[in-house]
């Protein structure tokens, strides 16, 4: 009976998926602890302790951080493919992530300069890691179970995030660290988690080797080669570019959710516990939100899913402006009822995780197996790109206050849900598919 509720039933190359799956439960606590939960707030009252600039500071390094990603995604992938080199790239990205935030406890009160040079290479790392990981999705699925497999894996890294925010509140209520002075021995953690979890994927998981008898030209000359390629027929494959711009606007919402969960919660009043409750319903509501794409994507299709769950996330977004502009007008704000954002807390986890999952599924499905690192690296691109927008947000919510704020953020949601309106998914998967046959890749996991 149980076994009929395992959504990977039936697939083959379990071990393969499992190993695939372990480094999604691993860069969880990067995501989670560092990102998410932790830094932001530590990084404004431990490191900058000006609030006149702090929301500006903060975006402005992890825009820097994400700048970077964009730069580097497109071309690591192009050479990731080229030398089926996404195993080892994904590794070495992944250990170096866990040791740069091991090395977060180092960073002193108002030490920027230490934060911004052990953070930036951190999150690079993890975002570009993130690419290389996704870019194995192709070949260990066919396309008809993409979603399916994408969501489940979304759905085991959620619940290890709550197994992460367990522990985290259990540190700090049985150590007492509850200031954000006294979070480094977290960082530690976290980044020892991330080891731990990824030695499954360094152990066990294959990558499909290149061709065999094609010339190999020089590394860096062979990957601006397979990019310019790429880019020189993007007509043939102006779905996937659609899919990409669309995400380019959506993916800013996510971006800003991850950022700046923790430091709008502390705006409305949540002391350190309550924050980590807060994060915790966040991240409940994402692992029924990947439920959504892990059950029903495969057969409602990849536009309608994501169209429907950007539509959860314009409305939440909507809400949560209102309340925002209804709060900061109230004649008592610390006093307005906080049962709102309690509301809004799990629409936006349950939109993060089911978005997240459904726009990796979709891009894997207008994928070519020959390109997938590399049109991987260009959903790396994009949505790093997606994070570096959310420097409007921090400087609109430092010069008019959070309600405006949101309202920038809508706008990149309606945005994002209008060019998705566009996109023609059998013609991209017809683009992909002729793009397999051209260079003698097959198109579906064994």
């Amino acid at each position: 009976m149980l076994s009929r509720l395992y959504p990977l039933r039936g697939l083959p190359r379990q071990g393969q998926l499992w190993s695939w799956i372990s480094f999604d439960v691993a860069n969880q606590s990067f995501t989670l602890i560092v990102n998410t939960l932790l830094f932001s707030v530590f990084f404004q009252q431990v490191v900058v302790r000006d609030p006149a600039r702090d929301d500006l500071l903060w975006t402005l390094v992890y825009g820097a951080s994400m700048a970077l990603v964009v730069i580097a995604s497109p071309i690591a992938g192009a050479i990731a493919d080229e030398r089926a080199w996404k195993k080892p790239a994904l590794l070495l990205t992944g250990l170096l992530c866990a040791a740069f935030t091991c090395a977060l406890a180092l960073i002193g009160p108002g030490q920027f300069w230490l934060a911004a040079l052990l953070y930036i290479p951190a999150n690079f790392m993890f975002s570009i890691g993130e690419n290389f990981l996704a870019s194995f999705l192709p070949e260990l699925s066919t396309r008809d179970n993409l979603g399916r497999v994408s969501g489940f894996s979304w759905a085991c890294a959620y619940f290890a995030a709550l197994v992460l925010l367990v522990l985290t509140a259990g540190c700090m209520l049985a150590f007492g660290w509850k200031s954000p002075d006294s979070w480094r021995p977290i960082f530690v953690f976290a980044g020892l988690w991330f080891f731990a979890f990824a030695i499954p994927t360094l152990l066990f998981l294959q990558e499909r080797p290149a061709p065999a008898g094609r010339p190999r030209a020089p590394l860096l000359t062979a990957g601006f080669r397979r990019l310019a390629d790429s880019l020189g027929h993007v007509r043939r494959f102006r779905d996937i570019a659609l899919l990409f711009l669309a995400s380019l606007f959506y993916g800013t919402g996510m971006s800003v959710i991850i950022m700046f969960a923790s430091i709008l919660a502390k705006e409305f009043g949540f002391d350190d516990v309550h924050l980590v409750l807060f994060v915790a319903v966040i991240t409940v509501s994402g692992i029924l939100g990947t439920l959504l794409p892990t059950l029903c994507q495969d057969r409602l299709g990849h536009k309608r899913t994501t169209l429907l769950l950007l539509g959860i996330w314009i409305a939440t977004t909507a809400g949560f402006a209102v309340f925002a502009y209804a709060r900061a007008h109230s004649s008592a704000p610390a006093a307005y009822p906080t049962w709102p954002l309690w509301l809004v807390g799990n629409l936006i986890g349950f939109g993060l995780g089911s978005l997240g999952s459904a726009n990796r599924a979709f891009v894997g499905y207008l994928t070519p197996a020959s390109r997938s690192a590399e049109f991987f690296g260009l959903w790396g691109l994009v949505f790093k790109l997606a994070a570096v927008l959310t420097i409007p947000f921090g400087f609109a919510k430092d010069a008019w206050g959070t309600p405006s704020a949101l309202l920038v953020l809508l706008g990149f949601l309606m945005v994002g849900g209008v060019i998705t309106l566009f996109i023609d998914e059998g013609r991209g998967l017809a683009a992909a598919r002729a793009e397999d046959d051209r260079l003698g890749a097959g198109t579906e996991a064994a």
